[in-house]
């Protein structure tokens, strides 16, 4: 069981169990402990704030910091991104052609647009997302059965093989 950490007794009875290695490579390195002359090496990769005992929570920038060029290169190699956009696309140039077609400003169409760009594209993702969660469950079902009747027959030769060899055996006993 944890300890509570309101409970001044317990944290100084767990600080040095609890505070253990702490992952080489983190995006944010901020831990709810305070640095310790226990734990002080185990955090020696981590932000100075966090050694000094002065605790800090990720902000927007810490957030933005972590976002990489690479990430948006490679946007389209993620799984059902591409689905996604492309429902998006279409969504957004039906409703704004229709919008237009129909007398709105442009403005409002165009707004109408991304708007159904936006929400085109969450839903088809999320879409994608449940089926490819149903097709891995439905794989996982398949595979347990196969490697059921893998077993069964596996069983079902290894008693065979048995009977064999006894009534070899029995045969070479007569």
């Amino acid at each position: 069981m944890a300890a509570d950490t309101r409970d001044s007794r317990s944290t100084k009875e767990s600080s040095g169990s609890s505070a253990t290695v702490a992952p080489a490579e983190r995006s944010f390195d901020t831990f709810n402990y305070p640095a310790t002359p226990e734990n002080r090496d185990s955090l020696a990769g981590a932000n100075p704030n966090v050694l000094a005992g002065k605790h800090t929570e990720p902000g927007i920038v810490d957030a933005l910091k972590s976002i990489k060029l690479e990430d948006f290169k490679e946007v389209h190699k993620k799984p059902c991104t591409r689905e996604g956009f492309l429902t998006g696309l279409g969504a957004a140039f039906a409703t704004g052609g229709v919008r237009v077609i129909f007398g709105a400003p442009i403005f409002t169409a165009c707004s109408w647009a991304v708007g159904a760009f936006a929400f085109g594209s969450f839903a088809m993702h999320e879409y994608c997302q449940r089926n490819r969660k149903r097709e891995r469950a439905g794989m996982q079902r398949v595979n347990a059965a196969l490697l059921e009747k893998k077993k069964i027959k596996e069983e079902q030769k290894r008693e065979e093989d048995r009977k064999a060899r006894r009534k070899a055996k029995e045969e070479a006993d007569r």
